[in-house]
């Protein structure tokens, strides 16, 4: 299915939740792995479809849908010829039992039968123990039930990432051991400098990070709705119902807020020399010429995220756009439709009904393009009627997408139709995206090479301070768990 990064945006993060045990079911993640694996299996077969001189980029394909099958493999799904392959269809049929969506799939009467001694999932630990101490030191102690809800999600997603539950489970709970009981001793130490009472500035500044936190989770159940139509209004009156409100996120915010005090308490004097932030810069140069050169379509969403890029690859252009968007319920049937065309899969009058959507459209893109025709400047005329979400926000507005021939962060008719233009400048005919019609400007070629340190230095600088603060706040931690002679007894988990 075409794609495009309308919804790439950079964002404040909201606070993090300890995710329940019960929240995610086996059987969700075996189904969200299959999916990516189709994904990846297409994206594969898109790849080579595109272009066959880029024989490297299919390889990558390949060795990504390796890696989900290992996962797979990891937690007893069937895999090698002799399997049906209408085992992989998800096919929601079974309401009474979504195991049996698994078509073929001889999955047991519960998701319980997947969570079992003979998986690699057997090696987390049991919750509903009676809970015992497991470390103590000068001022207190750490109990089992304290401990095993957090390892026993640390080792899942470890387990999901492809390592083997006995290469890491013993390392897994050693740190989980070691962060838990520093996180009490530093709990008692904000509390004897009096960090944990709120002053006026403090309720000042957890309000405006909390009005951020709870608009962007407001933004994100609009954007990401199933629900034709969602709007504010009822996103918040969804989230609501989930228990999410301002006041709540306000609330998390107050019981957490002294964490941020401490931290910035320890690194207040911690400073960063030129030598240090040229390191930085050094690392950040080679990490990143390894990266983009293996996989450019990273530096592409890099760039589109807002993150720190010093180093370019070669053959990308900068371009901006003016959409003319599809309403909510159109742009889901367009979707639902093209990827169907595309898979082989639609009716026959499926692209007729695709061409007709697109056409009521066309009457806002001439206008746009008399508009350009007659003298006015593409930048106002994007304010006039909008553009790609990702560009209504600086510094991607001016410096606008990074794209190239092979890109993916768009949909092939606006990638395509980019690359014809032949001088900075020009402005494309309307392309066609899963979003609407859009009219992309040619804004410049972007240089390839790495970014002189001058021309980023400040934030250079800022990424070398935040490293340099992260590591000598983890050297405070380990001093204070060193002075309180903690003493673990991970056996009395087992």
């Amino acid at each position: 299915m075409a794609t495009n990064t309308d919804n790439s945006r950079r964002r404040t993060s909201p606070p993090r939740k300890r995710r329940r045990r019960e929240g995610v079911s086996v059987l969700a993640v075996i189904v969200l792995l299959i999916i990516a694996l189709l994904m990846g299996a297409f994206g594969g077969y898109t790849i080579a479809r595109k272009t066959d001189t880029h024989i490297h980029q299919l390889q990558d394909a390949n060795d990504r849908i390796t890696e989900l099958e290992n996962t797979l493999t990891l937690i007893g799904y069937p895999l090698g010829e002799d399997v049906d392959p209408e085992q992989w269809v998800y096919d929601r049929t079974a309401n009474d039992n979504a195991l049996a969506d698994l078509n073929g799939g001889d999955w047991g009467e519960s998701e319980d039968d997947l969570w079992n001694d003979d998986s690699l999932l057997g090696a987390t630990l049991p919750e509903d123990a009676d809970p015992v101490v497991v470390a103590e030191f000068q001022g207190g102690q750490l109990l089992s039930n304290e401990v095993i809800p957090e390892y026993n999600d640390q080792l899942t997603s470890q387990i999901f990432s492809g390592h083997s539950a006995d290469e890491v489970a013993e390392d897994t709970l050693n740190r989980v051991l070691k962060k838990l009981a520093g996180d009490k001793l530093i709990a008692q130490r904000a509390a004897e400098l009096g960090l944990t009472e709120l002053t006026e500035d403090d309720l000042s500044r957890i309000r405006q990070q909390a009005t951020a936190n709870y608009e962007t989770q407001l933004e994100d159940a609009v954007a990401f709705s199933e629900e034709p139509g969602e709007t504010r209004e009822s996103a918040a009156a969804k989230l609501a119902e989930e228990g999410v409100t301002l006041e709540s996120v306000v609330e998390a915010l107050k019981q957490s807020w002294w964490t941020q005090k401490y931290f910035e308490h320890i690194v207040k004097d911690v400073t960063v020399t030129d030598d240090e932030v040229q390191a930085c810069y050094d690392a950040l140069l080679a990490r990143q010429r390894e990266a983009y050169t293996a996989y450019p379509e990273d530096f592409e969403f890099d760039h589109t995220a807002g993150e720190l890029v010093v180093y370019r690859p070669e053959g990308y252009r900068a371009v901006r756009d003016i959409l003319i968007p599809f309403p909510v319920d159109d742009a889901e049937v367009v979707a639902t439709l093209t990827e169907q065309v595309e898979l082989g899969t639609a009716d026959a009058d499926a692209q007729s009904q695709i061409d007709a959507m697109y056409e009521t459209l066309e009457a806002a893109a001439k206008e746009v393009q008399d508009k350009l025709n007659g003298g006015q400047s593409f930048a106002a005329l994007m304010e006039e009627y909008g553009c790609s979400p990702a560009l209504k926000e600086e510094p991607l507005r001016s410096e606008g997408y990074y794209i190239k021939s092979t890109s993916f962060v768009n949909s092939p008719e606006y990638v395509e139709g980019a690359m014809m233009l032949e001088q900075p400048g020009q402005v494309s005919s309307p392309l066609r995206s899963p979003a609407g019609l859009h009219l992309v400007e040619y804004i410049g070629d972007v240089t390839p090479g790495e970014v002189p340190l001058a021309d980023v230095r400040d934030a250079v600088a800022a990424e070398a301070l935040k490293q340099k603060q992260t590591e000598y706040y983890e050297q405070q931690r380990d001093a204070l768990l060193e002075a309180a002679q903690v003493k673990y007894y991970p056996e009395r988990l087992r």
